[in-house]
């Protein structure tokens, strides 16, 4: 067990692990190195960290106030593209491809995650924590989440040039709305460096090379899965190192494993240092140096810290009430064009049979992708749905790997938070079943059902990939929200007011709808209802509740709207 302390010595840790010959063959990340330039450079800085600390503390310590699990959140990103070569301008599909991989990670719904060792597979953590790219920009127009630009820096090294257009670069967005990804060319074997909570916002996010991002594209093995990103966006949330960058040192997280110093490449298990146990080292956790292929976990004790951020006072709590994901305005009922998904090959597997419902469906090879929104579906939101599929082969029964995506907010993509509905692999032709439960939260009306099978765990609901087959049909959802998920109370025609909120929190009722028709319930982040709230016409008194973030559910019997408001 690691003490919870915090050191203040952080510049005079290690901070060039992993630099060998062949520095562009292991892992590097730089983060500590920043941080320690921060630190001389920011004499405030220390007291801030032990600030965070201590809060961080504090929320572990006190399970209620922390944002739980089944409260998942959802952080815009923004992705600034730093480009001198063609190569290093990543397409659109290598940057969506970045952000899937973050939301299987955070959610542990990598498939690669069954391959952690029974002796660990009990601690390894859903966090709960969604990515989507930001819809609408910090001045409220509507935004792809992508900026690009050309440069004639040929490389970039750790002192955050890249974060300013000052010095050739690009300027953050808003850190308290936006997570901001910069990706470009890093010199001397960098993959990648976060910075944590507590820095300067003008320079606050994480800096990925061009050629460790993503899945596909220019991504290059053995960091060509997309795990830079989640290692650095876990330092981002306040991560350390899982060998606490010193020889058996603290990371500040109880449930992993004192180990000497970092593992590289795929190590064999257990590997046992600093007398660890039979167990040895967590080698395959994100916070570790191993390539891609080899991490796949996060831990229960990491996950708390990273959601300690979110609770009263926590660091990065205002991302709960960011409006970067939702689009402006997108309240108009449109119907939305869908990116392609396409198997270049079907000849040795394709998908044979789809069951949801009344939709039922056996078939030979489909040249790769078949349009079935002809066929369809009804489901009720807040129920449990049970989907089953199989594959078919030519001959020899190769690994394939499922995912089923929902677009439960109909807004013509499956990035949003859950739309992930289900991820499995097998190498059998018999019929496979996954259960998932449709968000009452998700929207009312008809919407678009994907299913892909592939022979490469990376694919994603875009873009073509080499052998399977991706198939598309219609599903119907009844009883959810008449507005787009994730709207805001105004956005959905109510406005609340004052937001954070002291002892009363004022509800403006559209001038269409009877008070009488509007009902109130507010819930904490773990999903627990409040009963100690009273609500008066327009009025919801909130002064019995504890400091922190609350969700509200207004309903009139027309619409659902939810919004999240903060109790001071």
């Amino acid at each position: 067990m690691k003490k919870a302390i915090y050191s203040m010595a952080l510049a005079g840790l290690c901070l060039g692990m992993g630099y060998t010959a062949e520095a562009q063959k292991v892992r590097q990340c730089a983060t500590m190195e920043n941080l320690a330039a921060q630190l001389a450079a920011d004499p405030g800085l220390a007291q801030r960290l032990a600030a965070i600390e201590s809060q961080t503390q504090q929320a572990e310590a006190n399970p209620v106030a922390q944002r739980g699990t089944t409260a998942t959140l959802t952080i815009p990103v923004v992705v600034h593209v730093l480009y001198n070569t063609t190569a290093q301008n990543i397409s659109d599909a290598q940057i969506q491809s970045q952000i899937d991989v973050l939301n299987e990670d955070f959610n542990k719904l990598n498939s690669d995650v069954s391959k952690t060792p029974a002796a660990f597979a009990g601690l390894a953590a859903n966090a709960g924590i969604q990515f989507t790219l930001a819809k609408r920009s910090p001045s409220g127009t509507a935004t792809t989440g992508i900026e690009r630009k050309q440069t004639s820096t040929t490389s970039w090294g750790t002192d955050d040039r890249m974060k300013s257009t000052t010095t050739g670069g690009l300027n953050a967005w808003p850190a308290g709305q936006y997570l901001n990804l910069w990706v470009c060319n890093l010199s001397g074997g960098v993959l990648g460096y976060a910075q944590f909570p507590g820095g300067a916002a003008s320079t606050d996010g994480v800096v990925i090379l061009s050629s460790a991002f993503g899945r596909g594209g220019s991504s290059s093995a053995p960091f060509n899965l997309g795990r830079t990103a989640t290692h650095e966006v876990g330092h981002w949330l306040n991560l350390r190192h899982i060998w606490g960058d010193a020889s058996c040192g603290n990371d500040l997280v109880s449930d992993t494993p004192t180990q000497q110093t970092s593992n590289y490449g795929c190590p064999s298990f257990p590997h046992v240092t600093c007398s660890n146990g039979s167990n040895g080292d967590m080698f395959m956790n994100y916070m570790d140096y191993v390539d891609d292929a080899c991490m796949y976990m996060f831990s229960n004790g990491q996950s708390s810290r990273m959601n300690a951020l979110f609770a009263s006072g926590g660091a990065r709590a205002s991302l709960l009430t960011s409006a970067g994901g939702t689009a402006p305005g997108g309240t108009t009922p449109t119907t939305p064009t869908y990116c392609a998904s396409k198997g270049s090959s079907v000849s040795y597997e394709w998908i044979d049979l789809v069951q949801l419902g009344s939709i039922s469906r056996t078939s030979g090879a489909n040249a790769g992708y078949y349009d079935g929104t002809a066929l369809g579906t009804t489901v009720t939101a807040g129920t449990s749905q049970t989907i089953s599929y199989s594959a078919g082969y030519s001959s020899s029964a190769y690994t394939e790997y499922w995912k089923v995506y929902i677009d439960y907010n109909q807004d013509g993509d499956f990035t949003d938070s859950g739309e992930l509905v289900a991820s499995r692999s097998s190498s059998s032709s018999s019929t496979l079943t996954s259960t998932f439960t449709v968000p009452a939260t998700a929207k009312s009306g008809k919407t678009r059902l994907r299913i892909v099978m592939s022979d490469a765990s990376a694919t994603t609901s875009c873009g073509s990939y080499s052998y399977g087959e991706t198939e598309d049909y219609s599903i119907t959802i009844s009883g959810g929200a008449a507005r787009q998920a994730g709207a805001t109370a105004e956005t959905a025609g109510y406005r609340i007011f004052p937001n954070p909120a002291t002892d009363v929190l004022n509800i403006e009722v559209p001038a269409s709808v009877q008070n009488s028709a509007v009902s109130v319930k507010v819930y904490d982040v773990r999903g627990a209802e409040m009963k100690q709230v009273t609500f008066d016409g327009n009025l919801l008194t909130v002064g019995g509740l504890a400091k922190g973030v609350y969700l509200l559910r207004i309903d009139d019997g027309q619409q659902v709207s939810h919004q999240r408001f903060i109790k001071e």
